[in-house]
This record gives C-alpha cells, sequence and structure tokens, in this order.
C-alpha cells in the first residue's frame, strides 16, 4: 500500500467517524417541522453549481459556498445547512482531475467543514440569533459573528492540519486578510437571499441566482484571458532566452525543460524526425531529464506517429482516448496528453508530447500558446545551428577539420591563464612538423601533400589525451596543447607520436606520375617540446620555445627527433 493510499485511508476513518453520526444525530434531534423540499434541492444545486465554477484569483481557488449555505441555516437551521454544505462539496469529485487526491481532499473538507457548521452554529445563538427572525439588525449582527467564527476556525484547522502532516504554511498575512475581506463579499449576498426567500419567495433564487453565476461566469472569462496573457507573456520571454543560445543541444534542453514548467505537466518528450520515422531525443519528468528507452516509431503509429502523419496537433484528456493507440509503454498513472508537431517552412523537425498524470490538464488556449513556443524553438534551433556552423568555420582548419592556428592561440591563452590562478601546476606544449615535406609535394604533387596531411590529422587525433587540444599550426606544422603534463610527460608523449608516425604507411595516388596507381609512403617528424612555467609563463613564448626546439633542437640535429626546449 502507498504513503498515499495510507493517506487517504486514514482521512476516510477520521470521517467515518465524525461526520455520517454527526449528520444521524442532527437529523434525529435538530430537523425543522416544516422544510420545503423545492428550497432545499434548489440550495443544493446552486451550491453544486457554485462549486463546479470557482473563481480563481492568483492560481488560488476561491469558492463563495456561504452565499448558499449561510441562507439555507438562517431559514432552516443546523441540518438543513450541514445537509446542503456536504452534498455541495461532493462537485469536488465531478470535477476531479486526480482521483486520489480529490477523494482524500473531500474526506478532509467534508469533515472540517462538518465541524465548521458546528461551530459557526453555536457561535450564532450564543449571540442570541433565532432562525427565520426578520429583524435586520439583530440577524445582521449575529450574521458576522456566525461569519467570522467560521473564518477564524476554519483557519486554525488548515494551520493544525498542516502543521501535523509536517507541510508549508499555506497563508500569507495577505492571503489571510484576503479571507476575512471575502466575509465582505458574501454577508450581503447570503442576508439579501435570505430576505428575499422571506419576502418574495422562489423567485428569489432566480432574481439572484441568474445575476451571481453571470458575474461568476465573467469573472472566469477575465480571469482565463489574463492566464492566456501571463502564459504568452512567459512564452515570449523564454523564447528570448532561447535566441540567445548558441548550442543546438542546448536550445533543445532549454526548450523541453522550461515547456514543462510553463504548462505544469508531468513529463515531457522530444521526438526527432528522420526520414520515415521518429525517435525519441530527450525527455523530462519529475524536474530532471531521464533515460527512457523508445524504439523508432514509423509515421502514423501511434499518437506521435498519426500527429508526424497528418502534421495536426492532438490533445487527449483522459487515458482511454489515447490508450488504444499507443505502441510504446507510457507510465500507468499518465492520463492527459498534447502533442504538436514542429515544423517551419515546409521542413519537419519532430513531435513534441506533453503528459500529465490530470485528467483534461491541457486547454486549447494552451495549444496555442505552445504552438508558438514551438515555433520560437524552431527560430532559435535553425539560428543556433548557423552560429555553430561558423564558428567551426572560424575555428577549423578547412583541410584538415583539425583546429586552426587562431583557436589554438586562443586556447592556450586561456589554459596560461590557469597557470597563473593556480588551477593548473604544469601546461606543456608539443608542436610537430612533417620532415622534407617540399620534397613530397615536388615528386607526387600538391593532392597527394593534402592527403597525407589528412591522413596524419586523423592519426593526431587518436592521439588526443583527456583534456589535451591538437590543431593545425600552419603548413605542415601541428600543435598539442597539453594541460597537467610536465615536461617529462610531454617528452615521452612526442617520442610515442613520433614512433607511431615513423611506423605507420600513409597511401597516395601520384599525381605526377604516369602510372597513376596507389603507393605507400613512409615520412618521419621532428617534435619540439616548451612546458610552464618551467621554460615560460607567457602564451606567446610558450610557442616560440617550442618552434626554437624543434628546428634547432631536432632538425639541425638531423630530423626524425623529439627535442626539449632549453634556456
Amino acid at each position: 500500500m502507498s504513503k498515499e493510499t495510507k493517506v487517504t485511508l486514514f482521512h476516510f476513518i477520521v470521517w467515518l467517524l465524525i461526520v455520517p453520526p454527526g449528520i444521524t444525530f442532527l437529523l434525529a434531534t435538530q430537523m425543522p417541522k416544516t422544510v420545503s423540499p423545492l428550497y432545499v434541492t434548489l440550495f443544493v444545486l446552486f451550491g453544486l453549481l457554485t462549486v463546479l465554477f470557482p473563481i480563481k484569483k492568483n492560481g488560488n481557488t476561491v469558492t463563495l459556498l456561504m452565499w448558499i449555505t449561510l441562507p439555507s441555516f438562517l431559514l432552516y437551521g443546523l441540518v438543513i445547512e450541514v445537509i446542503v454544505m456536504q452534498l455541495s462539496i461532493l462537485g469536488a469529485l465531478i470535477s476531479s482531475k486526480n482521483q486520489q487526491q480529490t477523494i482524500q481532499r473531500f474526506f478532509v473538507n467534508s469533515t472540517m467543514m462538518f465541524m465548521l457548521s458546528l461551530a459557526s452554529a453555536a457561535a450564532f445563538h450564543l449571540v442570541g440569533g433565532q432562525i427565520g427572525s426578520l429583524e435586520f439588525w439583530p440577524m445582521l449582527l449575529s450574521v458576522i459573528v456566525y461569519r467570522l467564527t467560521y473564518t477564524t476556525t476554519n483557519l486554525g484547522f488548515i494551520q493544525l492540519y498542516m502543521r501535523l502532516r509536517k507541510m508549508k504554511l499555506p497563508f500569507s498575512a495577505k492571503e489571510i486578510g484576503d479571507e476575512y475581506a471575502t466575509t465582505v463579499l458574501i454577508l450581503p449576498l447570503a442576508l439579501s437571499l435570505y430576505f428575499m426567500l422571506q419576502i418574495v419567495g422562489i423567485g428569489t433564487f432566480l432574481l439572484m441566482g441568474l445575476p451571481f453565476f453571470c458575474t461568476i461566469g465573467m469573472i472566469r472569462m477575465y480571469s482565463q484571458s489574463e492566464k492566456v496573457n501571463g502564459l504568452l507573456e512567459n512564452a515570449g520571454s523564454i523564447g528570448t532566452e532561447l535566441s540567445l543560445l548558441t548550442d543546438r543541444k542546448r536550445v533543445t534542453e532549454q526548450f523541453v525543460q522550461q515547456t514543462c514548467k510553463l504548462f505544469n505537466a508531468d513529463s515531457v518528450l522530444f521526438f526527432k524526425y528522420y526520414e520515415g520515422w521518429l525517435e525519441l531525443e530527450i525527455a523530462f519528468a519529475k524536474d530532471r531529464f531521464v533515460e527512457l528507452h523508445y524504439g523508432s516509431i514509423p509515421v502514423g503509429e501511434g499518437v506521435v506517429g498519426k500527429v508526424l502523419e497528418t502534421n495536426e496537433p492532438v490533445i487527449c484528456s483522459k487515458r482511454k482516448e489515447w490508450q488504444n493507440f499507443a505502441t510504446e509503454f507510457v507510465p500507468m498513472e499518465l492520463e492527459s496528453m498534447l502533442c504538436i508537431p514542429l515544423s517551419h517552412n515546409g521542413l519537419t523537425i519532430g513531435v513534441l508530447s506533453l503528459g500529465s498524470n490530470r485528467r483534461n490538464a491541457f486547454k486549447d488556449y494552451q495549444l496555442k500558446v505552445l504552438e508558438l513556443l514551438g515555433s520560437y524553438y524552431i527560430v532559435a534551433h535553425e539560428k543556433s545551428g548557423y552560429v555553430q556552423e561558423a564558428k567551426v568555420k572560424s575555428e577549423r582548419c578547412a583541410l584538415t577539420n583539425l583546429y586552426n592556428y587562431r583557436y589554438l592561440e586562443e586556447q592556450l591563452r586561456i589554459e596560461m591563464q590557469r597557470i597563473h590562478t593556480g588551477e593548473l601546476d604544469q601546461l606543456s606544449l608539443v608542436m610537430l612538423d612533417i620532415d622534407r615535406f617540399k620534397g613530397v609535394n615536388d615528386t607526387y604533387g600538391h593532392q597527394c601533400g593534402n592527403d597525407i596531411l589528412c591522413q596524419l590529422a586523423s592519426i593526431l587525433e587518436q592521439e588526443i589525451p583527456p583534456n589535451g587540444t591538437v590543431g593545425r599550426y600552419g603548413g605542415e606544422e601541428f600543435v598539442f596543447i597539453l594541460p597537467s603534463y610536465s615536461k617529462q610527460d610531454a617528452l615521452e608523449f612526442a617520442h610515442a607520436i613520433r614512433h607511431r608516425i615513423k611506423e605507420h604507411p600513409f597511401t597516395i595516388i601520384p599525381d605526377l606520375a604516369e602510372n597513376k596507381q596507389t603507393i605507400e609512403l613512409f615520412i618521419t617528424t621532428s617534435i619540439g617540446v616548451s612546458n610552464a612555467p618551467t621554460d615560460t609563463d607567457e602564451a606567446i613564448s610558450l610557442f616560440r620555445n617550442a618552434d626554437r626546439a624543434l628546428y634547432i633542437g631536432a632538425k639541425q640535429s638531423g630530423r626524425d627527433r623529439v627535442a626539449a626546449y632549453s634556456k
């Protein structure tokens, strides 16, 4: 049995011990002699409608149920008020999005409301309140005490409940003030309904009920427009943040994470489109990125496959609407789904799928906002791709695809700064040059020289140590930047590289020969090594020292050897 189920069971037992016996006792001892079944039915109906269509304020639900329950109390007393209250809060079960949480909340609310009814009724009678009285001022005083007792006791119960469950206290000083301020709204409504029922009769339900629910409807429409505006504003902020990112992977991660937060989803899956199928690229659930193993999803299969096929979004409010189409395993608790295709200028990138464990979690207006957010993502994704391509072109050698001189110079400056701050103790630079490379070009052609440079670059890439950097310094010269390498470590590394290159056969097709057949060619290299802080504490000097060791210590000593810089 899960912890949540145990908590629900505990609340049920408490409810069973208090509410049914209490209502039974009240029915036996407090039932009024004359009751209009039609009035009671209308009270319950209006109570249900009030619960089903609450007002939203700053994300909190405000239910003005007492505008109905208080007149029922003033007309018939405690037992009818309790019945109307208990039946009205059943409306929460009707509009439930999470059954277990709602049932648990019903038991808590039902028990608490029953006790509040008892406390408020006791306070009403204690100050001399009379059921059915038409004397305005005495009734007003009694109702004010009734309402203040209700609100104060309600806040006390909630604070006590939260403390017992070690939960965050729900009310700020402002919210407590708002609770008492609601009294100003409810009392005139409740008293007006009560007195008009005494004077006008059943027509009062029409005279007051219609304006009340129309007003609630307008407030809800305004609240929803504010919600949409808030979503649009947040989506715009997310779009701005995405546009500032220059890494495609980071753009996608940020998009998925922020989308999950914005729409209060339990999971967000991004499926990347390939020719004819989808593959899961990234998944975010429970506030973190997770590893999920999905197979390839062909076009037309499953919910996301159908979205890809039709290029139309899909909203599913509950599990039974989509579970028969699912081709992959999905969590049992998942209920609602919202899927949209991500495409731009006829080019499909993928499908985004939002999931929620609540029913009816996603609305049409959210779909429009999500599509807008998706367009922001696509623009940012394309932009980051262009930036990455431009960055690669500016940092890479076009022939060998190794880093170029500009990048090597900047990277060496960064690593030398780490030496100065004490983050690194040692930094070595290894400079390598192909021996007699001009002779290769003159004998076999420049294209053969380029082929050798590319093959050599591949070997050097395979030899890069962790955190190391390799690049083409210029011409036939290559450089390794080796953080944390001592001078001796760098010399051993250089000897291993020299030996491997010497033993490796390079394949070329001579351009200058009449018979153009593939031949194998062996080359040698000369290598210079310099170290910081042993030899220098300046980046440019580290280059110069390695270059000096290469030409004076290796080239002039016969080539095909390694030399270290010496002062």
